[in-house]
């Protein structure tokens, strides 16, 4: 069965954007084990601020490439240009009927409204955390409450020599 990833970038102190949704704060300046990841997913799921927010960093034609994109929203975006499917059914029953359907694993993109959606019904198997040395003091937090107590097992860490730092978990 295919497994769901939420493999995310955030501060030490928690937090995955600046309070207005920024990420200017992100290290660019190198791949961090994205190629790596993205060869292990073709499908992206994220809620509708997040992906209007992918669409300002990046061309929809170039918005996670070769993967299906869905958009978990009660309301369609703004900037919709046909580069993600929107979805509004329950998120339980749509990953289950994914998980089923041949393919490679699922990358949980977030937002922290969705993540928390997800482990409430524990649909998420992995955790990746992309730890940037930076204390941000506040912001959209990476794991919003009320959210469940989630066991983890330690699979791996990478460092990184700009002291971005990998922390790869499993869900018990």
């Amino acid at each position: 069965m295919r497994t769901v990833t939420y493999f995310v970038a955030n501060s030490l102190d928690g937090f995955i954007a600046r309070q207005d949704g920024s990420v200017d704060w992100l290290f660019m300046d190198q791949d961090y084990g994205m190629a790596e990841f993205f060869g292990t997913v073709d499908v992206a799921v994220m809620g509708r601020k997040t992906y209007d927010k992918a669409l300002e960093l990046s061309p929809a034609d170039v918005l996670f490439p070769n993967m299906e994109r869905y958009v978990f929203s009660r309301m369609k975006s703004k900037s919709e240009s046909g580069a993600a499917r929107f979805v509004s059914e329950d998120v339980e029953t749509w990953t289950n009927r994914l998980r089923e359907k041949p393919g490679k694993n699922i990358w949980l993109v977030g937002g922290g409204d969705l993540v928390r959606q997800f482990l409430q019904k524990h649909l998420v198997d992995e955790i990746v955390l992309t730890i940037h040395p930076r204390l941000l003091g506040s912001g959209i937090s990476l794991f919003p409450q009320p959210y469940p107590e989630t066991e983890l097992e330690l699979a791996h860490c990478r460092q990184y020599s700009t002291g971005l730092v990998q922390v790869f978990y499993r869900v018990k």
